[in-house]
């Protein structure tokens, strides 16, 4: 069995309790918190601190046994079923009312749903039937609502200029979770824990009462058939890991341990894939300058990695007990139990100290085979970089970690300020007081699902130079290029074939057509290989011209606080320019991937297919330029070789550019 079905069916069992013994949730923010998962009679418990009771109405108008309401399901125990059915189908009526909400209050709705294949998806045929909320109880006039269908959340008041239509509609035959979180007028819509899309409110809606399964304010109307379970609304803005939790049967997640796409050397420095892990600060000493920092998790199939950065401004190491020096210990529980007890099975505790190369610790015997780090001192104290296999971790040469498998980490400092056998400080992270030796001190982690890899194939693609001993257009487009200048054909990035080198006094012009100025979506794909580290103005595209003007670059120098790093600079309708950067420095000689997206409302860029930069952008001004390859428009010409431009009128979204960066997914097929 995996850990997570466990982690579920652990979960089944703690609510089934709760509702034996009647107790509530401990979280005042709850508005509601309904299992449902009681297996028998009409009623459903409110575990909130509300307690408000919901009754199911047509019990028998179910998908289980001769009707039955209550199904026992494979996968989420005890759930209740709704057979679709407008009049004579369930519905529950909580006795809720939703709160009136203006663009100011905060407010989530939470649930798991099973949709069965019968339900129709288009609006003729049920695309419009409410999994939970309302339809008729609200406002009259204008008719004002809230609710989840199998195509939308629907805010509504007056029109449906405020809904969230889902880019895919709810699934048949599967669990989902769902959740849409208000935050002020920022409305965002989850799916499975990923955020999905989001739009602001313009509009208020009034009170409303809260229905699952169909409308129930005059019967049962707009009756929507499937399975719901662990439905919970909330008058505040949860974040994506009580999103995370919840999904997980915990009561707390405290940070999610990205995937590692491409596994970080471990040298002490932080690679570009460290971007993607969420940043866990020290509590500080009373002087930062004396004892803080950070650290970061990383997991792939092999190891789990961590990076710690520390400010420290008197380092020492001059005892045979590393955690009387300098030190950074590495708190390890494989299976999240949270024992008090002292360390045992895979609990760990690790300890390596600053400037030394052994591994100290409690309950660590035969648990550190293949652990390496990577250690440098800073000009502010020191960084150090680890692996950890999870063979070693876990004790099982066959470990294999899941995606949202949960851990139990955490990371302490160790401060010796005048050296000997006395340490003068201890930072600790997630727990409140001194926990070495009691794991339900740490923190509770959740790995982070493996990133999926999509090919855009030709979908929006304006044009495409692949440089294989020409400079032609791909894209079936006709937007063959001119090259100005002698670059050369070299090879490409590996699996790539060919590309073109640049001297500095050459470049590609691949013309003026309309169709490439994009101004309202678009995404750019380019490999570049430097030739220069950007002390010198040079840039590898554009769509720019000195005379006709310019919409976009992507180039190193003008912007004066990064003169020397990559960027996206726009030409904005407003008048200004806005930059977006891979924010480190590009390797001379080696080849790398950069893209850049616009959905309308916000610019973002990518280095090898991790995204470094995000900003507002208004819109972007067009111009009758040509788009250059190897050049700004202004003669700062490329120095160093490019290869695969792409230029789509949509934006990418993130698993499009890890394909277009080189990743593949392996599949057994």
């Amino acid at each position: 069995m995996c850990k997570k079905w466990i982690y579920w069916a652990s979960f089944i069992v703690v609510l089934s309790l709760a509702f034996a013994s009647g107790a509530k949730a401990a979280d005042p923010n709850l508005v509601g918190w309904w299992p449902l998962n009681e297996g028998a009679g009409d009623v459903v418990l409110d575990l909130s601190d509300s307690g408000t009771t919901g009754t199911i109405q047509n019990p028998t108008g179910g998908l289980g046994l001769d009707g039955s309401v209550w199904v026992e399901d494979a996968e989420r125990g005890m759930v209740l079923s709704f057979n679709g059915v407008n009049g004579t189908g369930a519905c529950v009526t909580t006795g809720v009312t939703i709160p009136a909400m203006d663009l100011t209050t905060d407010f989530t709705w939470m649930f798991w749903c099973k949709q069965d294949a019968s339900q129709g998806i288009t609006v003729a045929t049920g695309g419009n039937d409410v999994i939970l909320g309302n339809r008729y109880g609200g406002t009259a006039s204008p008719l004002q609502f809230v609710k989840f269908t199998p195509t939308n959340f629907e805010f509504y008041n007056g029109d449906n200029t405020n809904f969230i239509t889902y880019p895919e509609p709810m699934p048949s035959s599967v669990w989902v979770h769902n959740a849409t979180v208000k935050d002020g007028d920022k409305l965002t819509y989850y799916r499975d824990g990923f955020e999905v899309r989001s739009i602001t409110l313009t509009k208020t809606v009034d009170a409303n009462p809260f229905y699952m399964g169909a409308d129930g304010y005059s019967g049962v109307q707009e009756a929507w058939c499937g399975c719901l379970s662990d439905v919970r609304i909330y008058n505040k803005a949860v974040t994506r890991l009580e999103i995370l939790a919840a999904m997980a049967g915990v009561e707390r997640i405290d940070m999610e341990v990205g995937y590692a796409l491409i596994p970080p050397e471990i040298d002490g420095e932080a690679d570009a894939i460290w971007s993607v892990a969420s940043a866990q600060s020290f509590v500080p000493l009373a002087d930062p300058a004396d004892g803080s920092g950070t650290w970061k998790v990383l997991y792939d199939a092999e190891n789990l990695y961590v990076l710690v950065e520390v400010t420290d401004d008197s380092l020492q190491n001059d005892s045979a007990a590393a955690w009387q020096d300098d030190s950074v210990e590495v708190y390890f529980d494989g299976g999240n139990t949270k024992l008090t007890t002292a360390l045992s099975g895979d609990d760990h505790q690790y300890t390596f100290g600053w400037t030394a190369d052994d591994i100290q610790g409690t309950n660590i015997a035969g648990y550190t085979e293949g652990i390496e780090q990577g250690q440098v001192t800073t000009a502010t104290g020191w960084c150090i970089e680890i692996k950890m296999p999870w063979a070693s971790l876990l004790g099982d040469p066959n470990a294999a970690p899941e995606a949202r498998d949960l851990i139990g980490i955490d990371c302490y400092y160790n401060d010796d300020d005048d050296g000997g056998d006395t340490r003068e400080g201890k930072m600790l992270s997630f727990s409140a007081v001194e926990g070495w030796n009691d794991a339900s001190q740490w923190g509770t982690a959740i790995l982070a699902a493996v990133p999926g890899v999509v090919d855009p194939n030709m979908n929006g693609l304006v044009a495409r130079y692949a440089f294989e001993n020409d400079v032609n257009d791909s894209s079936g487009n006709g937007f063959n290029g001119t090259i100005v200048g002698n670059p050369t054909f070299v090879e490409g990035p590996a699996g790539y074939g060919m590309g073109m080198e640049f001297d500095g006094e050459s470049y590609v012009d691949a013309g003026k057509d309309a169709a490439l100025d994009l101004t309202s979506a678009l995404s750019i794909s380019i490999w570049i290989r430097p030739g220069t580290d950007g002390s010198i103005e040079t840039a590898p595209l554009s769509k720019a011209d000195a005379t006709a003007g310019w919409s976009w670059q992507l180039r190193y120098g003008w912007f004066t606080a990064k003169p020397t790093t990559m960027g996206f600079q726009f030409n904005e309708t407003d008048g200004s320019s806005a930059w977006v950067f891979v924010n480190q420095a590009l390797a001379v000689g080696e080849w790398c991937h950069i893209a850049g997206t616009y959905d309308g409302t916000t610019l973002k860029c990518y280095l090898d297919g991790v995204k470094r930069d995000s900003v507002p952008l208004a819109g972007i001004v067009g111009s009758a330029s040509s788009l250059l390859i190897g050049s700004d428009g202004w003669r700062s010409d490329w120095i160093g070789a490019i290869d695969e431009v792409a230029i789509y009128n949509r934006a990418l979204s993130p698993e499009e550019i890890l394909y277009l960066a080189g990743y593949r997914v392996e599949t057994d097929e």
